[in-house]
């Protein structure tokens, strides 16, 4: 523990949960299953795998409603497991998305929030992935490259899993239980379905949180000044991205172009950039190389079969490899036998299973 976190709470919780438990059994089943920590060293209330946390001095300053809600949005965030379906967003970002959605669905079921929550209702009904490519709009030139800073997954041990375990298991048996918010704690809780984030906010979230890493809080963004939120500015790093082109035959021109565009419009927001862009069905037919103020051009010359393989080895042989790769195509081709050491992102009208990088869909299929 650092200093200032007492591990014993000094203010009793046990009534509140308690009325949780009869009127909300949702919320009173996992925040009974919570410990409660004293920690001086935050502003206000923190959740950490299993703990609420929060500094005396505010909780003190709070009512019984206020509290109860304090309370509530521990137990969301502990059942949604905010940080497992992260992945690799902004943890910043992420979490202030995830506050938005917790506290609406508190605020709009008739709970006291205390004094300055985030909160905005045109996120109401929205889950925290929707509302994070909405934020990620907004903040694409703010965003920190801390994807990673935190992510200790990998070297978790058999106790932290065994313990996550179960409080996903808790976290289950509460949902079975009938709570006059249960329709509402399911919408926020299930999967959402990825088609109803548009692409466009997918690939400024991938672009933009490989890139802009640099950042500083002079100036501070002057984006929440209004409100007094200081969020960090940021020097933003010059772009290396690769864009290829599937050029045998099967390429939507529509959907193609409004890529590009899209492409376009995400690098004006860096100080800048070299885009090289390549077309290819089996082998390379062209490549050019774009830097910051040119419009990107092609022709799709070509039309034979497609084959990936070309695109992957051309890369391989520069001095100076992307971070990521964009590759606008059917996926009906010939994979490479390896996974680059770069990100690949596959901008494709219909999902399908690959052997490596991800799928962004530009269509959605349940149109």
């Amino acid at each position: 523990m650092g200093r200032g976190v007492c591990l014993s709470a000094m203010i009793d919780f046990s009534p509140l949960k308690a009325k949780l438990l009869l009127d909300y059994p949702f919320f009173g089943t996992i925040a009974s299953g919570m410990e409660n920590i004293v920690n001086d060293n935050i502003e206000s209330f923190a959740i950490r795998e299993g703990r609420f946390e929060y500094r005396e001095g505010y909780m003190e300053s709070l009512g019984e409603g206020e509290r109860m809600f304090t309370l509530c949005n521990a137990a969301l965030h502990e059942a949604l497991s905010h940080t497992q379906r992260r992945g690799k967003r902004s943890p910043w970002l992420w979490n202030m998305a995830c506050d938005y959605a917790i506290n609406t669905l508190l605020i709009e079921s008739g709970f006291a929030p205390p004094p300055s929550i985030t909160y905005d209702k045109r996120f109401g009904n929205l889950s925290a992935e929707e509302i994070y490519a909405e934020l990620s709009l907004e903040f694409l030139d703010q965003e920190q490259n801390d994807r990673d800073s935190d992510d200790q997954r990998a070297d978790e041990g058999l106790d932290e899993k065994l313990s996550r375990a179960q409080r996903e298991k808790r976290s289950l048996e509460a949902l079975e239980k009938s709570d006059p918010l249960s329709e509402a704690i399911h919408h926020l809780i299930q999967p959402h379905k990825k088609s109803r984030i548009d692409w466009r906010s997918e690939l400024r979230e991938e672009i933009g949180g490989y890139y802009v890493s640099d950042y500083t809080l002079i100036p501070p963004s002057k984006k929440l000044l209004y409100s007094g939120v200081y969020l960090p500015g940021v020097h933003s790093r010059h772009l290396e991205l690769a864009v290829a082109i599937d050029s045998s035959g099967s390429v939507d021109e529509v959907l193609l172009a409004q890529f590009i565009s899209e492409v376009e419009s995400i690098t004006e927001l860096f100080g800048s950039y070299s885009i090289d862009l390549i077309v290819c069905d089996e082998r390379i037919r062209s490549h050019n190389r774009f830097e910051r103020g040119e419009a990107i051009s092609y022709t799709l010359s070509g039309g034979a079969g497609t084959d990936f393989r070309p695109v992957f080895e051309l890369i391989e042989s520069w001095m100076h490899r992307p971070k990521i790769l964009l590759y606008f195509t059917d996926l009906d081709g010939k994979f490479p036998p390896y996974e680059p050491p770069y990100e690949t992102l596959w901008i494709a009208p219909l999902s399908m299973d690959i052997p490596f990088g991800r799928v962004i869909t530009l269509k959605d299929t349940n149109d």
